[in-house]
């Protein structure tokens, strides 16, 4: 009995001298904190102060109460909020999308509130827990994103906004990274995406730019008519002068002949006209002097001398 007893102690201490050695080497569960991931151990007395970032270690062991790994991703993650705000400006509803890159801070003061607050799922590996990024968004940035655009934009007239989207989003997305300074979280990219104004502004800024459209083509218009006066003004005056020029002329030319035409000059052209006349047969002309001072009398008289004699009279005389 007594031997039996010895054995029982023995076989006792020896465990005992195992668990206790196995516990000095640190020989338990190898784990891995992946790549943009860090993670805290958690043992019976909670979480333990080194942050771990990537890398493979092995787990303390405690067969009463067996250590865990938490993790969180780090890395960058895309997030999109569909929104629909009323502007009361315009007395519309404006839908828009805030899109963003998120990523849990590098900070660690700022990366234990995750640890300290939110509560870690289970995973394949029952020693490892995790955080997921989407929780911790929901947690502490959601609330954030969503009323601080709604805020910022209802400021502006839907016009505004449509016209300034690179102005507005940096706007929302200063506020946004403010808010979330004492939160686990960052924002590295904010802006707004996918702007849909009501059918009334977008017909009122189609008008508008039909309106422009016109205006400008009125102009185009305006202008080739006033080239096209201009050229006509440029020929009228050209054709003016022409027509001057012309007149003038002609008053020379009459003036040169008004010089020229003198009593001795009509008198010698009398003279030419008697010999002419004195040359048809059978015919008398009786002149007075008044005749040979105004030459008007005589174109009766030479045109009747120059008609053909009546067809009767001719008969008569070849008789």
């Amino acid at each position: 009995m007594r031997n039996k007893r010895s054995s029982f102690v023995r076989g006792s201490a020896v465990l005992c001298a195992l668990v206790g050695a196995i516990a000095l080497t640190g020989c338990g569960k190898q784990v891995e904190v992946p790549t943009a991931h860090v993670g805290k151990v958690k043992t019976s007395q909670g979480f333990q102060d080194e942050l771990k970032q990537p890398s493979t270690f092995r787990l303390p062991v405690n067969p009463m109460a067996p250590a865990h790994l938490v993790l969180t991703a780090v890395s960058d993650n895309m997030v999109e909020e569909p929104m629909t705000v009323f502007m009361p400006e315009d007395q519309l509803k404006l839908a828009f999308d805030v899109r963003g890159t998120f990523s849990i801070s590098g900070a660690e003061e700022r990366v234990n509130i995750i640890f300290d607050r939110l509560e870690a799922a289970s995973t394949n590996d029952a020693r490892i827990h995790q955080i997921s990024f989407e929780k911790v968004y929901e947690t502490y940035a959601q609330q954030i994103v969503r009323t601080t655009a709604r805020h910022v934009i209802t400021h502006y007239t839907i016009e505004h906004v449509l016209s300034n989207l690179d102005a507005v989003s940096q706007e929302i997305h200063a506020a946004v990274q403010a808010k979330l300074a004492e939160t686990p979280i960052d924002a590295t990219v904010l802006a707004l995406a996918n702007v849909d104004p009501p059918q009334v502004i977008i017909d009122a800024q189609e008008a508008a730019k039909k309106r422009e459209i016109e205006i400008k083509e009125a102009e185009a218009d305006k202008l080739v008519k006033l080239t096209e006066a201009d050229a006509a003004l440029e020929v009228a005056r050209k054709q003016q002068e022409v027509d001057l020029v012309e007149a003038e002329t002609q008053v020379l030319v009459n003036q040169k002949l008004a010089e020229g035409v003198t009593p001795a000059f009509v008198t010698q052209r009398m003279i030419k006209v008697m010999e002419t006349l004195a040359a048809s047969p059978n015919k008398v002309f009786i002149i007075d002097d008044e005749a040979l001072k105004n030459p008007a009398m005589l174109m009766g008289i030479t045109n009747n001398a120059f008609q053909p004699e009546p067809a009767a009279t001719q008969q008569q005389e070849g008789k």
